[in-house]
């Protein structure tokens, strides 16, 4: 049986699409556990009310908590083998948990990574993994390192995972980065994992802040840096080295320079605020090249590499103005 957890918190206008998703899927050896995380709106009744309809659904309720200690519940609540997370603004194709337990039971592996659609902005971008496979995870740093970098450890919904090779939790003193962390943990655990070129969730990230993944956070650069250290350590405890190719120097470069992108959508911050906030990029910036005398930069797009630029350069006004003339370039286009 797969347990699918679902946290539900402010998600009464799409919970019923992701749950109606869960219950048709072609693979029936399912439950649906929607942890109601206190919410102040009516998704708690709604999900009563979407239990009454499947007896593959239980709901468990629970104070406001955040949505880590609200996955953390599902898994101590979960009676399956497999374990599934989904999102409730999010919704999965018909026949998701089947390719993941086919992946998971065909290829003899403790971990499967496939592919999803992410609907951003109106478009649908599929994202899949590089190449279809079972890989020992101690033998595949390279390939390891290009699922990381291509971002595949973010999230926890493109995955299975069995329930009880999950030692360690989401952390709940964050609100960015837990769910790598979580993955990074559990990947420690794993002799083998394989991948699957075919989506497998229905990823919304839309331009009204609705979404779990596009909340506005204050604490980003410290916790891009956390990450970073912590992700550096939890690869070396795997494979025993800290070789990495750069990947995450690089990784972390791109995380400041999509950050630092987004200020020409922050309306509610002031010019000031903004050249303040580059200012603390380009130290850390200037700290992380310090600490990595021979670091080397592989940029792929000429946005990034022309911010870094002038941001390598310590010339703020000259970022400021390239962040936001892309933003206005944007802008531009999503009118079209």
């Amino acid at each position: 049986m797969v347990s699918i957890i679902v946290p539900v918190y402010k998600s009464e206008k799409t919970l019923e699409r992701c749950v109606k998703s869960l219950t048709m899927q072609s693979y029936q050896d399912i439950e649906i556990l929607l942890i109601v995380d206190g919410p102040p709106d009516k998704s708690g009744i709604l999900a009563e009310e979407l239990a009454k309809t499947d007896n593959r659904i239980r709901v468990v309720n629970q104070k406001n908590q955040g949505v880590s200690a609200a996955r953390n519940r599902g898994i101590s609540e979960a009676k399956g083998e497999y374990i599934r997370f989904v999102d409730s603004d999010d919704y999965v194709e018909k026949d998701s948990i089947e390719i993941l337990v086919k992946a998971m039971e065909g290829n003899e592996t403790d971990f499967v990574v496939a592919g999803f659609d992410h609907l951003y902005f109106g478009r649908t971008i599929e994202k899949l993994p590089k190449q279809d496979g079972i890989f020992v995870v101690k033998d595949n740093k390279e390939y390891v390192l290009q699922l990381y970098k291509e971002g595949y450890f973010n999230m926890p919904w493109n995955k299975l995972f069995k329930r009880e090779m999950i030692k360690e939790g989401f952390p709940n003193d964050l609100n960015l980065g837990e769910d790598l962390l979580f993955n990074l943990a559990y990947l420690k655990e794993c002799k083998s994992f394989s991948t699957v070129r075919k989506p497998v969730c229905e990823f919304i990230q839309d331009d009204r802040g609705t979404t779990l993944s596009t909340k506005k956070r204050e604490d980003k650069l410290d916790i891009a840096l956390m990450l970073y250290e912590r992700t550096g350590q939890a690869l070396e405890e795997i494979f025993g080295n800290k070789e990495n190719g750069w990947v995450l120097e690089n990784k972390l470069l791109v995380e400041f320079l999509d950050d630092l992108e987004q200020l020409a959508f922050a309306n509610s911050t002031t010019g000031k605020e903004k050249l303040k906030i580059i200012d603390n990029y380009k130290k850390a910036l200037k700290k992380l090249k310090s600490d990595n005398p021979k670091w080397k930069v592989k940029l792929e797009l000429l946005d990034y590499k022309i911010i870094y630029f002038f941001l390598n350069a310590g010339c703020k006004p000259m970022t400021y103005f390239m962040i936001v003339l892309r933003g206005f370039v944007v802008k531009l286009l999503k009118r079209r």
